[in-house]
């Protein structure tokens, strides 16, 4: 994991790096060009060397860019490349505690005293609690 400079690294520079990240394929210029709606290539392009100055993209033989799989940003080190999304951890953390909940109302016998509403109550507070969290994390990707 790299942190490179968060000015280098910040608006639209960030918006391409995260297109050929969460890309299945190789991007070009052009596609990049029309995937983000830039006003030229060039911009396009100027944004590609700024990344690859950084080493987070790497060109391939048949000049398009893609991510460089051994270099990638502490901010990212929360989220799983999953079929061309990030997803936050916490996702699937949640998804787990929601599991256990879904368990625990079904195969438990609930007798509605207090230690049973307690154990209740902090599950579903823990499965809100991740949801918002993985959902801040997820919305702090557009920020940056």
């Amino acid at each position: 994991m790299v942190e490179p400079d968060r000015k280098a690294l910040a608006g639209t520079t960030w918006d391409v790096y995260l297109y050929i990240l969460t890309s299945r394929e190789a991007t070009g210029v052009r596609d990049l060009y029309r995937g983000l709606g830039f006003s030229s290539p060039s911009l396009a392009q100027y944004h590609i060397n700024k990344l690859i100055d950084l080493k987070l993209i790497e060109p391939t033989q048949e000049g398009k860019y893609r991510a460089n799989e051994t270099e990638q940003v502490d901010a990212l080190k929360s989220f799983i490349l999953l079929r061309g999304r990030l997803i936050p951890r916490l996702v699937f953390y949640g998804a787990i505690l929601t599991g256990v909940l879904a368990s625990y109302l079904v195969l438990w016998p609930f007798r509605w005293d207090f230690r049973d509403l307690v154990v209740l109550l902090v599950i579903v507070f823990s499965v809100i609690a991740f949801s918002f969290e993985a959902y801040t994390q997820y919305r702090s990707l557009k920020v940056r």
